[in-house]
Parts: structure tokens; sequence; C-alpha cells
């Protein structure tokens, strides 16, 4: 580790070379030395981070002393930067006297730097001398520097969609709780039983996603309890998978009592069979907080538990069947290894006798617990077969000197500890960022990526001939090498991109996490604690559901990097603006102030590079927030509508922003100054109602690639905005706009000839009778609102966009008739239609091969479904929402019921024996699953 954090200080004030030169010119030399230094000894000190792992108290101390010394160099250019920068902004002007104050001030500054980094270097000598010395005592090879490959050059790049990608061995498991959940009418609780690591929550998943089971239920919920949780965020969360609600009731709900919440989860499960997941359950605590929200009654109503805890299920009762997994066999061990680190790789490594041998004498010692197996083979992917006895070898030695703690499972923490100290410098302090996250969180992939641009770990490596990489691209390089290795969990994925939306990790990965990361002194995880209680310096902290109101921050707090607060109080959020002024990423989920303002001190923080509000109460943005000239990433995310306040007219002093990521549409109140933002790449959502010129609009940086705008209420702003070059530069790979009455989109052809990579396209407005809908052949996800197409049939323009995915038309058209052509829409998955004047749907032969859901929703008109629907085999599941009796009851009829489903695994008829088939019937019967949401009367 000693390495990456050298390799990363290097990088950071390599960095601050760039976006600070005026206030470094001075000192330029200085500092580019101190830079060199650090790269010359990151590139020795391979050998040094290999033998980490070696009980050597020797190396300890060596690696300390590394450590702090790159520390040591961060917080002297650190604080150079923030001197020059408060003397600058306080001498602006002034008498001579002043100024010849500020010239003494500077001059000191300049001396006092020149020493300090000075001294380092000195020290950086030494350490080299030591490192040789270290060299020859321990390793008998000459050194060899070197770089270590990037991940897209030796990488694989595929990986699986989930976890279950890599299930074997699991049939009769998978069998006994299928049966548990479908035909024990006694069991009503079914808890999976095994220690971390054994496979609980991967089967879970298994159960939970097999049609026998989905297709049992009328509705299901997956829980992550955790070991820390809070009683209305469960009930909130249960309610919202089960029953449901609108983003508008959001609000009110939030603030809803437990009593609430129990009454209505009750009251929709009472009326439902329900299959209710809660993963990861630790104490009975948890179960009480939930049982009295769940009917008692009904052989369909089931929980499936998951817990390392044995004496739960007893706790539980509940006529309560208790699960075991069985571990891994050393045939079944060898046959997952297989699957993840040999198979993708094209060759027939298994003709090799010894990489055979050798990989089942690495997998017997995993002790049959698939974690244990998934991370070996996460790791040993990624190495040639040539090298598989070293990493034999090396496995040994760490599972005859290195003892984990208890909680993990035979051979889990040695397979963590091999692949930890394998990682290249590049990713060991990616990987071990992934402590900041609360347990069994799942991560925003693109929100992790940019804090690792923000925090300095990613460098760009462009190539002749290659497209030029951008920080993000790198940092997702970075995410897909530690997925490739196992070491994260890959939760979504999107349908428009293929890549990564949302990751996680194992508890036990992340428990090694945060005991690597505090032994480094790299982060520091809080929780329930009134007071910090750090005791020796750390560069990053997270801290976990603390209310208290006395907070204080030791001396050794004040050159934190980083700040990760889950809930924690706004005294707090004072003292980090206030204090803590080396900060590059401040995050604050859920932390609220008592006037919803964000604390004016905030634009002290100069070094600030990621700047978060996620599900906060805060929605004024202090004109301070201008000073903060290295922001790259401002996100305000908060999870229900607020009353949004007008966005300070500032950003264009934010020169580095990249990102401007508001998730619902902030006013501006004037023009708001936009053309500075050269390198901005998302602006997302900006509400421009009340705009008069157009001049901002166009004159939107090129740069960008993802663009939010809303309330365009002028024509003339709207035809400047698509003159811009923004949307001329061929970058735009997300568009949404959205405008008033009165304005139309008069033509496409800008968008058709420029925006040859655009993949998202949202428009909201109407759309002139004489545009022509062509669209750029890349798209893959298109919605199309309140266009009121009169004259076009847009089905036979979008059919031919072979790329897309996904297609939601709402108010697009008001004709009656719409055609599927033959062979249109080859790559379609989704399709969802709110047309009101709808009356014939075809669907020629050959149309949409791929659609898996397809979504009906207030077509009064619509007379039947398409006949030729029949023929899509692909079809998964079909919602119809608020649709006529008469076309519902063509269908599927269950007596006079306004919400009622037809699942094909259920066969269709019930006891009661209110089922009809209707005449249409055969149109669905391959479905495995059709629901009728408030089916609408005649007479209604």
């Amino acid at each position: 580790m000693a390495g990456a954090v050298v390799s990363s200080a290097a990088n950071w004030i390599g960095t601050q070379l760039v976006s600070e030169v005026n206030f470094l010119l001075e000192v330029e030399h200085q500092v580019r030395s101190l830079q060199q230094e650090l790269e010359y000894i990151a590139l020795h000190l391979r050998e040094a981070d290999s033998a980490e792992g070696e009980d050597d108290e020797q190396l300890r101390l060596f690696t300390k002393e590394i450590r702090e010394i790159a520390f040591n160099a961060e917080d002297v250019v650190d604080n150079y930067v923030l001197k020059v920068a408060s003397s600058s902004s306080a001498n602006i002007g002034g008498n001579f006297l002043k100024k010849f104050l500020r010239f003494l001030c500077s001059s000191c500054d300049v001396h006092s730097i020149g020493k300090e980094t000075e001294a380092i270097r000195e020290n950086i000598k030494e350490a080299v001398e030591r490192l040789n010395r270290f060299r020859n005592n321990h390793f008998s090879a000459p050194s060899e520097v070197f770089n270590q490959p990037r991940p897209h050059e030796n990488a694989i790049q595929t990986y699986p969609h989930t976890e279950e990608a890599f299930v074997v061995g699991r049939d009769a498991d998978v069998r006994d709780l299928v049966h548990q959940l479908t035909y024990n009418i006694e069991a009503r609780v079914v808890a999976i039983v095994g220690t971390g690591g054994a496979g609980k929550t991967t089967l879970a998943r298994t159960i939970y996603n097999d049609v026998r089971v989905k297709n049992n239920f009328t509705t299901t919920a997956w829980i992550t309890v955790s070991q820390q949780w809070n009683k209305k965020d469960l009930l909130f969360e249960i309610l919202r998978q089960t029953k449901g609600f609108s983003h508008e009731e959001r609000n009110t709900i939030k603030e809803w009592s437990e009593r609430e919440f129990i009454e209505a989860i009750h009251g929709f499960l009472s009326e439902n069979s329900y299959l209710l997941v809660l993963d990861d359950m630790w104490r009975r605590d948890a179960w009480d907080c939930i049982y009295p929200a769940l009917p008692h009654t009904g052989s369909t109503r089931k929980v499936m538990i998951t817990t390392r805890n044995e004496g739960l299920p007893l706790q539980v009762g509940q006529q309560c069947i208790v699960h075991r997994p069985q571990l891994l066999t050393e045939d079944q061990s060898w046959e997952l290894f297989k699957k993840i680190a040999v198979e993708e790789r094209g060759t027939p490594v298994t003709a090799d006798e010894n990489i055979v041998k050798l990989g089942k004498e690495m997998t017997r010692k995993c002790g049959g617990l698939p974690l244990g197996v998934v991370t070996l083979a996460g790791h040993l992917r990624m190495k040639d077969t040539s090298e598989w006895e070293g990493v034999t070898r090396r496995f040994n030695s760490i599972l005859l000197k290195v003892q984990g703690p208890p909680q993990y499972g035979r051979s889990i923490y040695q397979t963590l500890t091999l692949s930890y100290y394998d990682l290249p410098n590049y990713l060991k302090p990616c990987f071990l960022y992934l402590a900041l996250f609360p347990e069994d969180i799942e991560i925003k992939a693109k929100m992790l990526t940019r804090m690792w641009v923000a925090e300095g770990f990613v460098t760009k490596h462009d190539e002749p001939g290659q497209i030029n990489e951008s920080l993000e691209d790198a940092a997702e390089q970075c995410l897909s090498e530690l997925i490739q290795r196992c070491m994260v969990q890959v939760v979504a994925k999107s349908i428009t991109t293929g890549k990564v939306k949302r990751c996680r990790v194992h508890d036990l990965t992340r428990d090694f996490c945060i005991a690597k990361a505090e032994e480094q002194c790299f982060l520091q995880v809080l929780s329930s604690t009134n007071q910090l209680n750090i005791s020796t310096p750390v560069r990053r902290v997270s801290i976990h559901e603390s209310g208290s109101s006395e907070v204080s921050l030791p001396t050794q707090c004040l050159h934190i990097r980083s700040s990760f607060n889950w809930g924690h109080n706004e005294l707090y959020l004072k003292i980090v603006c206030e204090d803590l002024k080396f900060l590059r990423v401040l995050i604050l989920y859920r932390v609220g102030t008592h006037d919803g303002y964000l604390p004016e001190e905030v634009g002290s923080l100069r070094h600030l590079r990621h700047l978060a509000l996620i599900e906060s109460n805060i929605t004024t943005l202090p004109n301070s927030i201008g000073n903060l000239s290295n922001l790259l990433y401002l996100e305000c995310v908060h999870g229900a509508e607020p009353e949004v306040k007008p966005l300070p007219n500032v950003l264009w002093k934010m020169v580095q922003l990249r990102h401007l990521y508001l998730d619902y549409e902030y006013t501006t109140g004037e023009e708001l100054q936009l053309h500075t933002l050269t390198n901005l790449q998302t602006l997302q959502s900006i509400d421009v109602s009340g705009w008069k010129s157009k001049a901002e609009l166009e004159r939107l940086s090129p740069s960008l690639q993802k663009l939010k705008i809303v309330g365009i209420e002028r024509q003339e702003l709207f035809d400047a905005m698509f003159c811009s070059p923004c949307m001329t530069s061929g970058n735009l790979v997300n568009l949404w706009l959205q405008w008033q009455d009165g304005v139309k989109l008069k033509s496409i052809e800008p968008l058709y000839k420029h925006c040859q990579h655009l993949r998202k396209l949202h428009f909201h407005g109407e759309i002139s009778e004489d545009c022509t809908l062509e669209f750029p052949q890349s798209l893959v996800k298109l919605e199309l609102q309140n266009s009121n197409c009169k004259l076009h049939d847009p089905l036979v323009a979008i059919g031919k966009l072979g790329q897309l995915r996904y297609l939601d038309l709402v108010s697009t058209f008001t004709g009656a008739e719409m055609t599927c052509n033959a062979d249109s829409f080859p790559l379609l998955e989704v399709f969802f239609i709110n047309l009101e004047n709808l009356e014939e749907w075809s669907v020629k032969e050959g149309a949409m091969p791929r659609l898996r859901m397809l979504m009906i929703i207030i077509c009064p008109k619509l007379k039947r479904l398409p006949e030729n629907l029949r023929s899509i085999h692909s079809l998964q599941k079909m919602e119809l929402i608020r649709m006529p009796s008469s076309f519902c009851h063509r269908l599927f009829k269950r007596g006079e019921r306004r919400n009622y489903e037809y699942r094909e695994a259920a066969g269709a008829v019930a006891a009661d024996g209110e089922e009809e088939r209707g005449e249409d019937f055969h149109i669905i019967q391959h479905i495995p699953y059709v629901s009728f949401h408030l089916v609408v009367g005649e007479s209604t």
C-alpha cells in the first residue's frame, strides 16, 4: 500500500500544479521536484508492497514512514495553496502598506515551502537508501521497475449482470427452498442460516427470481436489513416495493408515523399473497419491528430470511423452517472456479494437467465456501496460467502466516488478503475507498467513480491512435477491473449503455476493507458515538447514523480529505465547513439544516472537488459556492420533491466544473451564466422559464454529454439551443428537453446530422406537423411526451432505429391507427404506450422479436391487442392500466374486480371459478405475467 499512497500523492500534486498554476507559479520548481521524487520512490516500492502480507516489523515501520512522507508532501502543497489563496483574496486593492505586507507574507510563504519541500526530499533519499538495504536483505532477485498495466490492456471486459450468474452445486438447495415456499402450507417463515461467505444471499436471490416462486405470489419484496437499520426506513421500503406509491405521495409518506406504515402495509398484504425476503438479518429486534405489519394467516404469505445468527429462527417462531446451505464439494468448488477463472479465456486451459492440479489444490483449501472460491478465481482470472504456480506458493504462505478474524470462514480472509496485496497501485486506494459506504448498500457506480476522480486516484493514459479517454472513463475501467477480480459485485446494469449502474461489496469484503483502511490510516468508519474517537491521523472519515449534538474534531482530523456523513447533525456540518480546509470530497446523506440552507462557510473549502447533497432538506445554496473554483462535481439529489429555491448565479466562477446534477428543476430567476463552463459534461436540470435572452443557451459548451433543460417558453430560445455548440459538437449522449405550449419542435435535423453518439432522447412538448421524424440511428432509449403528432404514425420512422431498446410514447400521436411494420424494432425490449385516441394497433410478423415488457396505459379507444403479439415469445410481462373493461375482458376476466392478474405458470384457474378466458386469450396465453390495474367500467 505504500507504493499506492506515494503514487496517489504524486498524482495529486501533479493535479495541483495544473489547477492551481497561478498560486504555485513562484514555487513551481520546488513542487515539481517533489512530485518527481515521489514518482521515483513509487517505482521502487513494488517489492516492498509485494511482501506486505509478511509478518515483518521492519517492513511495517518502513511502510509507515513512507506513508507519512507522502501525506506530509500533500499537506505542504495544499497548505501553501490555502495560504496564498487567502492572502490573495484578502488583499485585493488596498493601499501601498497593505500591498507591501502582502508581498512580505508571500515571500515568507515561498521561503517556508522551499524549506519544507527540501526536508521531504531529504527524507525520501534516506528512505530510498533503506529500501535498497531492505531489498538486499529480503529479495534475492534484483528489483524490476516497470509500469503496471492499465485495466483495459489485459482485463477480460465481460462480466455477469449479477452475482447469480456464478451459481454452482445448488440444485438440491433450490429444489428444497422452492418446495417450502410454494407447496409447504405449514411453512410461514423460511430461514437460510449459515456462516459468512456460504452463499446465503446468492441462494436467496436465485430463489427470489425463480419463475416458479415469482408466479406463486401477487407481490414480492427484497429488503436488506443488515446490522444497522432504521425502523421507519425498513417499513417505508416494504411499502414501496409491495403497494407502491407515486412520486408526489413520497413526501407525505416519508412523514408517516410507524403505526401508519404498519396499518398501510398490513392492509395491502391482507388482500394479496406475498413473499417478503429479509436479507442479512442479525437480531430479533428487526423482526419485532416488521412482524406487526404482516398478516398472520394464509398459506401463500411467506417470509424468507438470511442470517448468520443460528439462534434467530428459534426467536422468530412462526412455523420457521431452517435451511442450511451445503458447503461445496471439491468437485463443485473446481466447477465454480473454472466458470470464473478459466472458461472466459477461450483457450483449452483444462488440457494442461499441471494447471488443473494447481487450481484444484487452491480451491480445495477454500473449505467449500463460495465466497472464498469466487474471490480466488477472480484473482486467478487476471493472471496468465504461467503465473499460477507462483500464486499457489503465495497463497500457501498466506494460509500459514495470516490468521483471519473469527467471523471469516476458513480461508476467506486469506483469499481476500491474496487478492488485495496483488492489486496494482492504482486500484488499492479505489478498493479501500469502498469502506466509506454503509453495509449492504447499493453503491451508484457513477458516484463512486467520480469520488475516485475527485480524490486524485485516477489518471488517464492517452495512447497514440486511440480516442482520448476522460478521467471518468479511466475510473470506470478501474471499477470494471475490481468487478473482474470478483472484489465488487454487479447489482444492475444500464439497459441503454450496458455499463454498471449499481454495485455492492460482500459484508466480509467490506469488513476486510475497513480493517486494511484503518491499518493504513487511509480512512476510519465511525457510528453510534457521541464524539469522533480518532486516535491516529486519518485522511478520510465516514460517519454513520450518529445523531449526537456533541461533536468535536481532534487536531489529527483537520487534514481529512473526504468526509462521508450518513444522517449526521447540523452542528457537525458547520464544523466541517469551518475547519476541514483540506477537504476534496464532501458527501452529505440525509444531513439537514433547520432552515434548509447550506452554510456560507462551504465557500472556503478551496480544495473541494466533489460536493453531494443526497436526500437532504438543503435546497438553498449560498453565493459563496462560487468560490469553489476547483469543484468538479456538484450533485443535489433530494429523493422527494423539495421546495426548490433559485440557484445562485455564480456557477460561471466554477470553471473546472464537469458535472452539475440536480434531480429537480432549479429555477434561476435570471439568465444563468453558463458559457464559461467549458469543461461541463453534465447539465441537469435547469428551469429556463422566464429567460428572455438566448445568449446563454446558444453558447452551451461543446463538451456537454448530458443535458436536461425544462420550461422553455420562447421559440427563439428553443431554436437558438438547437444551433448551440453542444448540439453540433457530436458529444451529446443524453438529451432531455421540455418546452411549453406555444413552442414547437420544427426540425430534428441538427440531431440527425450531428448527434451520432446520442443514446437517450426525451422530448416533452409539441412537434410541428411538417417535422420529419428522423432520429439518430444510435438511439437506445426514446421518450416522446405531449408531441401530438397529427399527420404521422410515429412507429413507421421510429421502428427503423436498429439500436432502440426502450420506447415510451405518451400523447405522442393523435391519430387512430398505428402500425409496427415487419422486421421493425429489432432490439426493442421495453415499450410503454399511452395514447388516448388510438383505436387500432397492428403488429406485422417479425416486428419486436426481443420485446420483454409491454405496458399499455389509458388507451380508452383501443379495441384489442394486436394478433401477432402471440408470436413474440420473448415477452415476459404485460401491464394494462386504466384500460376499459371491454378491452380487458376480451383477454381475461376475474369477476368484477378492477385489479387482477394472469400468471401463465399458475394455469390461470382459481378455486372460486370466477375466471373467464376471453376471445383474445390466446394472444396473452404464452406471457408469464399479465396484470390488470384499475379496470375502467363502461359507464366510467
